[in-house]
């Protein structure tokens, strides 16, 4: 019994002595994976090594994929080059997969084919035949466009319903727009919200905002009324995308109790709602010009200003003038401003640069306006350089500051700020 014992003892131990030593083990952290940004199309290729595209259409089939891939379909749009990437995939020999992307990248640019057209409609249709959803979808948006085509809704909407059929995203999306605007086929705004409803939540949000957006131009009050429907649908399908939406309801001449239900909606995604909705309520509710509108804007603006939003900074400027706005909302907005100045925000810094200057919102002084017009002017504003400049030169009891304010003179007319041009050549002159 002894013997048993100590051999389970020895047993436990062994594994302690184990586990303490795989717990010192240091777990190394997973390396970051590393992102390629590129400025345009040319430096991406020249940075791959691939070659001009003379050279690059006599390149093997494989290859020529490759790169076309990157031309039409890189996620950055300003990285894309049409011209090279076609080129490639009409140059021969191709094949199915060559005409697959050459779908995708119909859907995904804005080109145009010129005479070789047909050919790409016949490849396109061929394709499709073999089960291609994207060039079915392709084929659909060349005649929707007319592009080198005589324009043509009818068949547009045949070749998209069919891409909608099989379940092509593209497809969905245009055949319910064409219903909902009744383009190559009778207006059905009802049949147009069933496919929607078929997209992801994003993408449906996406389509319902676009939808609302065409069918509001017949002003019916038919249409008027689906349209912000679908806006609202929209904001709730993806809240943290609600800008588009609710720039449309909050700033056309939909019912107030419509654009109500939209802030609403806003409001409760609290400090987490999008950016951009947040901006556009804000806007709106200044505009109303009523106490209660105005303070809950600038609180709007206060919140985004602090994350550097260039348009709330400006707002909070203007409310600090504001006869209307208490001392104590202005020591907040004061604040507010202090801390997107000290996050690195110029824009922030000026604002309080003039505030101190004018005694604008507080109590007016020199000093602390020079502190933030020079941090401003030191993350290279044009703008606050110059009234930096200005207000050295203008200096009575600082003569020594004339070399230095000239120096932030000509570094705004350098950056292109006129008013700083006319002041060193008035200086020149005298």
């Amino acid at each position: 019994m002894k013997s048993i014992l100590r051999i389970s003892l020895t047993a436990l131990m062994a594994t302690a002595t184990i586990a303490t030593a795989e717990a010192a083990k240091i777990v190394k952290p997973t390396p970051r994976p590393v992102i390629e940004t590129y400025a345009n199309w040319q430096e991406l290729r020249i940075a791959k090594g691939w070659p001009e595209v003379n050279a690059a259409v006599k390149l093997p089939l494989p290859k020529r994929l490759l790169i076309a891939t990157a031309a039409l379909t890189a996620p950055d749009r300003k990285v894309r080059d049409p011209n090279y990437g076609f080129a490639l995939l009409l140059a021969g020999p191709t094949s199915r997969d060559a005409t697959r992307l050459l779908a995708k990248g119909i859907l995904m640019n804005d080109y145009v084919f010129g005479d070789r057209t047909p050919a790409v409609l016949r490849s396109l249709a061929a394709e499709a035949m073999r089960g291609c959803k994207s060039c079915v979808a392709a084929y659909g948006l060349i005649q929707y466009t007319g592009l080198d085509v005589p324009q043509n809704d009818v068949v547009a909407y045949k070749w998209y319903r069919w891409a909608a059929v099989v379940g092509n995203a593209k497809g969905i999306e245009a055949t319910s727009l064409a219903l909902a605007e009744g383009r190559g086929t009778l207006k059905n705004i009802s049949e147009a919200k069933k496919w929607a409803a078929r997209l992801e939540p994003a993408r449906r949000a996406k389509l319902y905002t676009e939808i609302a957006k065409r069918i509001v131009l017949s002003k019916t009050p038919e249409d008027m009324a689906v349209s912000s429907e679908l806006l609202l649908q929209s904001i709730a399908l993806n809240p943290l995308d609600a800008g588009r939406p609710a720039k449309q309801l909050l700033n056309l001449d939909y019912p107030p109790s419509v654009q109500d239900e939209a802030m609403a909606a806003i409001r409760a995604e609290g400090r987490a709602a999008d950016p951009n909705a947040l901006k556009v309520m804000a806007q709106v509710l200044w505009k109303r010009d009523k106490p209660e509108a105005v303070n809950e804007a600038i609180s709007i603006f206060q919140t985004l200003a602090e994350r550097g939003n260039a348009d709330a900074i400006d707002y909070l400027s203007r409310a600090l003038a504001r006869s209307d706005v208490d001392k104590s909302r202005k020591d907040l907005i004061i604040a507010s401003l202090q801390t997107a100045a000290a996050s690195g925000y110029a824009s922030a810094s000026k604002v309080l640069g003039d505030a101190y200057y004018y005694g604008t919102g507080v109590t007016a002084s020199l000093d602390t306006a020079q502190t933030y017009r020079e941090s401003a002017a030191k993350q290279n504003d044009p703008e606050a350089q110059y009234l930096l400049g200005m207000m050295m030169l203008q200096s009575t009891d600082k003569p020594q500051d004339d070399a230095t304010g000239r120096q932030w003179l000509e570094k705004s007319a350098a950056g292109g700020y006129p008013l700083a041009r006319a002041a060193l050549q008035k200086l020149s002159s005298n």
